[in-house]
């Protein structure tokens, strides 16, 4: 496995031979192998070791574990606590994201001041896990790469070993390491990856395993052509005077890649995936005059052009004749669907109405004061803007909410609540899925 590892880091250009580096260890299996092996390649190491105080005893144990290695191998050791608790009320991220944050802050400022690289221990087995959540949670840009060897400071030299082999190395050369259970909890969907479904697809074709780290491997030479092709079409693209961009349609469509481009243009604007085939829908069939939106941001389909910019004067609005006829430009998604695919979990963000108790045609508008609704569940008729208000929906938000009326009706406020009248059942005959888009 030294070899291997050897080469990877050089066909990577990684690490120089005998070049000084950070080492992320947490005590678990990978990174305390890839500490042994690093040393084993004559790199001097240093390890930094982060205390999330989410597993009580258990993190205790891991740091004095790390730093009581260190200290018998004569190895420099760093320990920064984080507050994660703290960082995920304030931002409202999840516990699991408010640690990575915090973690790859500390990260960046050891390698600031050196050494200047910090190893981690994500292996082959990561990329595959990691391609997985990406093609259920949506690719992204560079979905495809999954994991790269290479982000800034930071370098994977594991990522060409299977966790077996990272096993196989630990017990023939006697390194130690702590079992993390949060590793087993299945509650987590990367562990429900590993435990459960890459087994099942091993059981049904043998050595799916292996191929699977071939194609991620793969994956990450095709990302790069694809970033190529999208850096090549958006090549020299500047805001005009006014702080528009616009993008010849061939700019879009010509390098094989429009979906990627569009990405590349309006996803940091926070524009749905849905609303990305939309666009590039309205570029081929030559809308002129389609409009786009999501937040403060515009995407206008002009004479052969994407005109993208911030928004001035009012929302829009549409009338839906049927299910099957929701204007492109829409921000919402209509498909019909079955009892069985209802799912409460869903969030805000999806409702099914039933079909037998709704009327088209249906207007999809920005709600305005004096719109009232029965919520589903709340027992009385409210005001949308208390209902906006019990929400804490931030006041910059509140102009661009949307409803979905039928007549002044109010049937969804979307991304909210349903109202009562409307909500189908499992039991109910003619079912449609709405998605709201836009934000």
């Amino acid at each position: 496995m030294r070899d291997a590892i050897r080469s990877y880091l050089r066909k990577n250009d990684l690490l120089a031979p005998n070049e000084p580096l950070w080492v992320a260890v947490s005590g678990g299996l990978d990174s305390m192998v890839l500490l042994h092996v690093l040393r084993a390649l004559g790199h001097p190491c240093s390890v930094a070791h982060v205390d999330h105080g989410l597993r009580g005893d258990a993190s205790t144990g891991d740091r004095e574990f790390v730093q009581a290695y260190c200290a018998a191998q004569g190895i420099p050791f760093q320990m920064q606590r984080v507050d994660v608790g703290s960082r995920s009320t304030e931002t409202g991220v999840s516990k699991q994201m408010a640690a990575r944050e915090l973690r790859y802050a500390w990260f960046n400022q050891l390698t600031a001041d050196g050494p200047h690289i910090l190893a981690l221990a994500h292996h082959a087995d990561d990329a595959v896990e990691t391609l997985f959540i990406g093609l259920m949670q949506g690719m992204g840009l560079h979905g495809w790469e999954t994991i790269p060897a290479r982000s800034g400071p930071f370098i994977r030299p594991l990522l060409g070993v299977s966790r077996n082999t990272i096993r196989d190395y630990a017990e023939e050369h006697g390194v130690p390491w702590r079992e993390d259970a949060s590793n087993a909890d299945t509650a987590y969907l990367r562990n429900r990856i590993r435990h459960e479904l890459l087994p099942l697809l091993e059981r049904w074709r043998p050595g799916t395993h292996r191929n699977l780290e071939r194609n991620v491997r793969l994956f990450r030479e095709l990302d790069q052509l694809a970033q190529h092709s999208v850096n090549v079409a958006l090549h020299g693209v500047v805001p005009d005077a006014q702080g528009f961009l616009r993008i010849p349609f061939e700019r879009v469509l010509s390098g094989g890649v429009p979906l990627l481009v569009l990405h590349r243009l309006l996803r940091t604007h926070g524009f749905h995936p849905d609303q990305l085939e939309s666009i590039h829908l309205a570029m081929l069939e030559g809308r002129t005059g389609a409009l786009f939106f999501h937040g403060e941001h515009n995407v206008l389909i002009d004479r052969g052009e994407l005109v993208i910019g911030k928004r001035s004067g009012p929302f829009p609005s549409w009338v839906i004749p049927a299910v099957d006829s929701i204007p492109i430009d829409a921000p919402l998604c209509l498909a019909p669907a079955s009892g069985s695919e209802i799912d409460p979990a869903a969030g805000p963000r999806t409702a099914w109405l039933d079909l037998d108790l709704v009327d088209f045609p249906l207007v999809l508008r920005p709600w305005s004061a004096g719109d009232r609704m029965r919520p589903n569940g709340a027992g009385g008729s409210k005001l949308v803007s208390d209902i906006l208000i019990d929400a804490k929906v931030p006041r910059d938000h509140k102009h661009r909410t949307y409803v979905l009326v039928q007549g002044e009706r109010v049937l969804w406020l979307c991304g909210h609540r349903l109202a009562e009248g409307c909500r189908a059942t499992p039991g109910s005959k003619r079912i449609v899925r709405c998605e709201w888009t836009a934000d």
